[in-house]
């Protein structure tokens, strides 16, 4: 009995694969799922960058109870008040946890740009092996 290489195996059921146009509308709709799925992430990613924009340019302005806390908290310089110190403190956590938020969604649209491709390239080869087979049928 002559030995079949695993390579040859591969190729062999590969090309004889029975690929059904379900199969494929089922990849793209999955595909397309995932595209939906990266437009509304980076969509939120915009949105994010636009309130932190606008955020940014409040907090530069002394207006609002904010600003009012702030010109009476301030004092001669070397002699901060607590409560002026646990406004900063809470004003400058804000953008980092925005920060870090845009990072694990940026992380979520890599991993999903990746899929994508994934799904482009195997929904390809679905293709492919669709014609193959109706190559060999004929």
């Amino acid at each position: 009995m002559p030995k079949i290489e695993p390579q040859t195996l591969l190729t062999v059921c590969a090309y004889y694969r029975n690929v059904t146009d379900t199969d494929i509308l089922a990849l793209e709709r999955r595909l397309l799922q995932t595209m939906d799925m990266i437009i509304s992430k980076k969509k939120r990613m915009a949105m994010t960058r636009r309130t932190m924009f606008q955020k940014g340019e409040e907090h530069n302005k002394p207006s609002g109870f904010w600003g009012m806390i702030k010109s009476v908290t301030t004092s001669a310089p070397g002699s901060e008040s607590i409560l002026y110190l646990c406004l900063i403190l809470f004003l400058s956590s804000g953008p980092k946890a925005e920060e870090s938020y845009l990072t694990v969604i940026q992380q979520e649209v890599d991993a999903l740009e990746e899929l994508s491709r994934q799904l482009f390239l195997e929904t390809a080869d679905l293709y492919a092996t669709k014609v193959q087979s109706k190559e060999t049928e004929v």
